[in-house]
């Protein structure tokens, strides 16, 4: 029979344990309230202004407003099958903007949290040193593109990979983790710059396999002597290598699922895609860097560091820097510290490591020719996978400088803090000033939306803005028609209108394919433009108002609290209107009816009015010219013979000083070219009349065959 237990001596120990588990539920929350402060810097400090930004920019402007059927077969073609469907979700949420804003944020802090988890547990850095490494992550200030809607989904690839690693490192069922694992890599891999990084991540497990079988001090012993044991290296190697094939086919076989990952993935995403003329050749491997990339990629940090610290130190005003920096070194000082200082083997190992997973995610982008530019907001989205192995360098960096710190009194135990302090706050500092220029930015578009949107009259019949614009945007980019056609969508609800900068309208080529291709103008949100209606110039200009930092700070406070704030539009931005010269089809017109004349004279002389000597025969006599063209002289504003007898003079046919619009004719006889030259509509004439475009010179006009390059 069982004894019952006796219910006052069983009591005692739960009595215990009581006290024990309310303290250590204390000191956690007193480390939580400690660490907190901090990490809400890091994490809302440099985005909070682009959180709450409702605007879209560049590339944002083309998923907003595309037919639900494009979006699925945009997606298809990107080879990401379920990716137009979760587009149509998202554009059909009241704000599209704000909601990819929050998922990035999201995403981004839980890829923070994973990656110095990940390397956390598997004793990289310590628990203390995690925590910095997710401040450093969350904080920093390149690539804050990754909070634009177009960008917005790297932010959750990226953390579905750093999530995949955390299932399948610290999980102790090394089975179970594997299958957990492997629908997060999956997903990972649509950021296609991630399945180099995964092949890295199991290089690295079956290294490590393979070395816990390996007696290295038995292989190495007496390499102290390193000269005389040189040629003992081949075959100590052929030793080690042999020992490793076990562990290294073990580990194969254990992790067949995980290796075979990406070739299954290849196949879904070949299976799922359809054929895209745009987007073919986007990602195309060069083939003949392959290997001169992988050393690239190592070297790659060098630049990417200066960067690092160049932009924040650019952008920031000192005093600003200052002010963040301090306010980042004193709540590290509130936050709890590290008992002891790492080894300078362990610091030296972090800035291996570090270095190996930011290499392999810059690999992929190097091959395709787009190496990240941490100094272009666009092209700095390419850092994105590599910044936790950046965030690892940099801990790695602050480690070693600690150990410096040591021997220097003043500097022992708030070094390692001010350093770090620095960096997050440059981080926050930068973060503070690109949010402030997207609004910026976003008060120029809505601006430039209410001016069109009051002037709908005089503008109904326009089907090309044409924007001269010097107003404050951020970056530099050249292709600005995806953003300023999407305003006019947003304004006219119609897709029968272009926008497009004058800088890239003026630099088209003849029959340029933008506007050429049916396709190219459906994809782009102007699929029902014609280009031979009116053009109109909208000139944008900053205000008399200037939008200085408290300024903006203001209009955000007001855009937040629901007030009227675009009432003030007209004195931040000065935007005018004027409609666009056009006189090429006139001129054209004029033209052929010269060529008409010059046929004429042709059939009464046996040869066109020559501006040289008549050819010797069938031979052409031609100049040399300084400028090493060869033709026949050009007669500016003539041609001889030919008025009044052949035609009346018309008012333009009159010669010009060099550089301002003038006919151009020339003939040897056999051959003429009759050009109208610098015209102020050539923009307008390489596309309207794209067969006519002289190729030696800024002009349009006709020509016989023999003709077509004087």
């Amino acid at each position: 029979m069982l004894t019952p237990l006796r219910t006052d001596t069983d009591a005692q120990p739960r009595e215990r344990d009581v006290p024990h588990k309310r303290l250590a539920a204390l000191q956690s929350l007193q480390v939580w309230a400690r660490c907190a402060p901090i990490a809400l810097i890091a994490i809302f400090g440099g985005t909070a202004l682009i959180l709450c930004n409702p605007g879209y920019f560049w590339d944002d402007w083309v998923w907003r407003f595309q037919a639900p059927e494009q979006s699925i077969r945009i997606g298809r073609e990107l080879g990401i099958f379920w990716g137009g469907y979760l587009t149509n979700a998202i554009n059909a949420l009241p704000s599209p903007a704000l909601a990819m804003r929050a998922t990035a944020l999201v995403a981004w802090v839980i890829a923070g949290i994973a990656a110095a988890y990940v390397l956390y547990r598997q004793r990289v850095i310590s628990g203390n040193d995690a925590f910095k490494l997710f401040l450093i992550y969350a904080a920093t200030h390149v690539a804050m593109i990754r909070f634009l809607t177009s960008v917005a989904m790297y932010n959750v690839y990226i953390a579905s990979f750093w999530i995949g690693c955390a299932c399948l490192l610290t999980m102790p069922n090394r089975k179970k983790a594997r299958l957990l694992s492997l629908p997060f890599f999956f997903f990972s891999f649509y950021l296609n710059s991630l399945i180099p990084l995964f092949l890295a991540l199991l290089v690295l497990l079956a290294a490590r396999q393979a070395s816990e079988r390996i007696d290295w001090s038995a292989e190495f012993s007496g390499w102290r002597e390193l000269a005389s044991r040189l040629r003992d290296l081949p075959a100590c190697l052929r030793s080690i290598l042999h020992k490793a094939k076990a562990p290294l086919r073990e580990f194969a076989l254990q992790n067949a699922v995980l290796l075979a990952l990406p070739i299954v993935f290849a196949l879904i995403k070949r299976l799922t895609s359809v054929k895209s003329t745009l987007y073919g050749d986007y990602n195309d491997v060069d083939r003949r860097i392959l290997m001169s990339s992988i050393f690239n990629a190592f070297g790659a940090i060098r630049p990417v560091l200066r960067d690092y610290f160049a932009t924040s130190s650019r952008s920031v005003t000192p005093l600003m820097l200052l002010a963040c920096a301090l306010i980042c070194f004193l709540l590290l000082r509130i936050a709890p510290r590290r008992r002891q200082r790492p080894t300078l083997n362990k610091a030296l190992a972090q800035a291996a490591l570090g270095w190996v997973l930011f290499a392999a995610a810059v690999y992929p982008y190097l091959i395709v020719g787009k190496a990240p530019e941490l100094t272009d907001f666009y092209e700095s989205r390419n850092i994105l996978p590599a910044i936790a192995g950046l965030a690892l360098v940099l801990i790695s960096f602050a480690n070693l400088l600690d150990l410096a710190f040591s021997k220097i009194a003043v500097l022992r135990s708030i070094g390692h803090d001010l350093l770090l302090g620095y960096v997050i706050g440059a981080s926050v500092g930068s973060g503070l000033v690109s949010g402030l220029d997207l609004w910026r930015d976003w008060i120029r578009q809505t601006a430039i939306m209410a001016f069109v949107q009051a002037h709908q009259a005089p503008l109904k019949d326009i089907r090309t803005f044409v924007f001269d614009d010097a107003a404050h945007r951020i970056d530099d980019r050249k292709l600005w028609n995806y953003e300023y056609t999407g305003e006019l969508v947003s304004v006219y609800h119609t897709r029968d209108r272009l926008g497009v900068s004058v800088d890239e309208y003026s630099t088209w080529p003849p029959k340029v394919a933008l506007l050429s291709n049916p396709a190219l103008r459906k994809r782009f949100n102007f699929g029902d433009y014609q280009f031979d209606k009116p053009h109109a110039i909208i000139t944008v200009r900053n205000g008399v108002v200037t939008l200085n930092d408290l300024r903006v700070l203001s209009i955000v406070r007001s855009y937040l609290r629901g007030d009227p704030w675009e009432s003030n539009l007209g004195s931040y931005m000065d935007v005018s209107m004027a409609y666009e010269y056009v006189q090429a089809d006139a001129r054209v017109e004029q033209i052929f009816d010269i060529a008409k004349a010059l046929s004429a004279y042709r059939l009464d002389h046996g040869h066109y009015p020559v501006t040289a000597s008549l050819p010797d025969g069938d031979i052409p006599i031609h100049e040399l010219s300084p400028t090493e063209r060869i033709g026949p002289p050009i007669v500016n504003g003539d041609i001889p013979g030919l008025f009044p007898d052949y035609m009346a003079r018309m008012k333009s046919m009159t010669p010009r000083s060099n550089g301002e619009p003038a006919y151009l004719y020339m003939s040897d006889g056999l051959d003429f070219k009759l050009v109208y030259a610098n015209p102020p509509d050539l923009a307008y004439a390489k596309q309207a009349h794209p067969a006519l475009i002289d190729p030696a010179r800024p002009a349009y006009g006709t020509w016989t065959l023999g003709a077509k390059n004087w």
